[in-house]
């Protein structure tokens, strides 16, 4: 893993765990883990094109939500807060600067019919010090 992923990785999660009320925020969620549920999921990284360190990358996060209901509104409110947390989310940590930026999420009815699960992008620069 790169360093700007381990990065986006800490402060995402640090972020979504200061605000999100009504779920529990993982790195990586145990298996049946009971409740609504927020968690990191796939990162990808490219490097920038442009002149700089070689270390500076352009980090794609998504994050999951999982939320059972009978319908959708607690899931839109749980990424609405995924949303404040993240989205122009600028922060400095270990020297390096980040930006984070919404990219799209959806929101969709699981098979069983009780469950919404929801996957919101954000495109995340990470500039190295």
């Amino acid at each position: 893993m790169s360093k700007a992923k381990s990065i986006v990785e800490a402060v995402t999660f640090d972020a979504l765990e200061a605000v999100i009320t009504g779920a529990t925020v993982y790195q990586d969620a145990p298996e049946n883990a009971p409740g609504n549920l927020v968690i990191l999921g796939d990162m990808k990284s490219v490097r920038l094109a442009t002149k700089g360190t070689d270390a500076d990358r352009r980090v794609s996060i998504s994050i999951v939500s999982i939320v059972e209901a009978e319908e959708r509104a607690p899931l839109l409110a749980l990424q609405e807060q995924i949303d404040d947390a993240l989205d122009g989310l600028s922060f400095e940590r270990d020297g390096w600067t980040l930006a984070f930026e919404f990219e799209d999420d959806d929101a969709v009815l699981a098979e069983d019919g009780s469950t919404y699960n929801g996957i919101s992008s954000y495109s995340v620069l990470a500039l190295a010090p």
